[in-house]
């Protein structure tokens, strides 16, 4: 028995991982009740950011590779990569080791309630 997704459905649920992802972070943003909350949703939107980052430039190093496989198997590489993106995007920020973004907008949301930040 062979297992078939059709390249529709992959896409599909790429773009709704996608939506769903900002959604959350965004959510999470509004609705951190506390500082460390605050900080913790900051650091995820970064790492969204930086995997967004690292698909873009996947796509454009695809475009200009040599390579054109039409294999079905590589939509589920291309699914798998997602995640493993995703782990190396958060291991970056957690580490200190992201680009400063989630840093500055937790400084920038403190600012706006009218508290001073010392990170």
């Amino acid at each position: 028995m062979s297992l078939s997704l059709d390249n529709t459905y992959l896409t599909n649920y790429s773009l709704d991982a996608n939506n769903l992802a900002a959604d959350k972070v965004s959510s999470q943003i509004k609705g951190a009740n506390t500082d460390e909350e605050t900080l913790d949703a900051c650091r995820q939107f970064e790492s969204y950011l930086i995997q967004q980052m690292y698909k873009n430039m996947e796509k454009v190093a695809k475009a200009f590779s040599d390579d054109e496989d039409d294999d079905s198997s590589s939509d589920y590489v291309n699914m798998f990569s997602d995640n493993y993106l995703e782990e190396i995007a958060d291991k970056m920020v957690n580490s200190g080791q992201g680009l400063g973004i989630a840093e500055k907008l937790y400084e920038s949301i403190k600012a706006n309630q009218g508290e001073t930040v010392n990170l």
